[in-house]
């Protein structure tokens, strides 16, 4: 039986901390819930959007040379977000200059069910699902 169900957060590595932390609050409503070691070299934040938080670390700037995010042979794929309507999101991302892959219509999988991938500034991929509903 496990011990928890809740999942507290993703954490994330940046190029640019404080560009990563304008993305999120700008497209998503992500707001800094808490900051670690505050006007350190070390510092590091918690980003909230209801139950989900992403901490966003200063990624070692020697070890990154021009390395971006992205999926992961094994490990992360990406990040997904629901939205009421997607093209209202996505018309907020290509204003900000971020070109989303073309929408995916998915109706043989789910009725009304449309998703966008793309990437963030740190080239993480990021997915929009609009009308996904569980099963159960």
């Amino acid at each position: 039986m496990p011990t928890t169900n809740t999942i507290n957060h993703l954490a994330l590595n940046c190029r640019n901390l404080a560009a990563q932390e304008a993305f999120y609050a700008r497209h998503f409503g992500f707001k800094r819930s808490r900051t670690f070691n505050a006007g350190k070299a070390d510092e590091f934040f918690m980003l909230k959007l209801g139950s989900i938080r992403l901490e966003m670390f200063q990624a070692d700037r020697a070890k990154a040379g021009d390395a971006k995010g992205g999926e992961q042979t094994v490990g992360f794929k990406h990040l997904a977000f629901d939205v009421p309507k997607l093209e209202p999101v996505i018309e907020g991302l290509k204003a900000d200059g971020i070109v989303p892959d073309p929408i995916i219509e998915l109706p043989q999988l789910l009725a009304g069910f449309r998703i966008v991938f793309f990437r963030d500034p740190e080239g993480n991929i990021l997915e929009l699902m609009e009308g996904y509903r569980d099963e159960v």
